[in-house]
């Protein structure tokens, strides 16, 4: 099976956590996508959302733990690291390990591409009953908890 590392962002404004459609997947789940080759993957998530969704964003959340190299990259912690088996609706079946960042909205304007079907804003009792994979309701149920507390 075919494992790649993978990036997404829990897009939090008001309360709400936006979600998107995949095309391929045929289930919503957060923006985010494949980490490229020279990539880090905070850096993949933040052109990931701005290419899923049009909008611009921030990461927040628990700055304690940060790394830097030896270019004075400094590597975000993810909120979660998730081991997810995606089952596309064509190709065989990809294991991602999915570095999953919470953003916040700085900018840009909400728009859909051809990766997704569908942009939503949802609250957590939309969220528990979505159409899903189980820990990606998990992750962004906790993250809402946490993060989303209307502005």
């Amino acid at each position: 099976m075919k494992k790649c590392i993978v990036a997404s962002c829990l897009v939090i404004d008001k309360g709400k956590l936006l979600m998107l459609e995949h095309r391929k997947i045929g289930k919503w789940l957060p923006p985010g996508g494949h980490v490229e080759p020279g990539e880090f993957p905070d850096e993949a998530a933040l052109r990931e959302i701005k290419e899923e969704t049009g909008l611009d964003v921030e990461i927040i959340g628990d700055d304690r733990i940060m790394h830097t190299d030896s270019l004075s990259h400094t590597l975000r912690e993810p909120f979660a690291i998730v081991y997810e088996d995606v089952p596309y609706k064509t190709g065989p079946m990809h294991t991602h390990f999915d570095m999953v960042y919470v953003v916040k909205v700085k900018g840009g304007s909400l728009g859909g591409n051809n990766e997704s079907t569908g942009l939503k804003w949802m609250d957590s009792k939309e969220i528990g009953m979505l159409d899903t994979l189980p820990n990606v309701k998990a992750v962004a149920l906790a993250a809402l908890k946490k993060y989303g507390k209307p502005d």
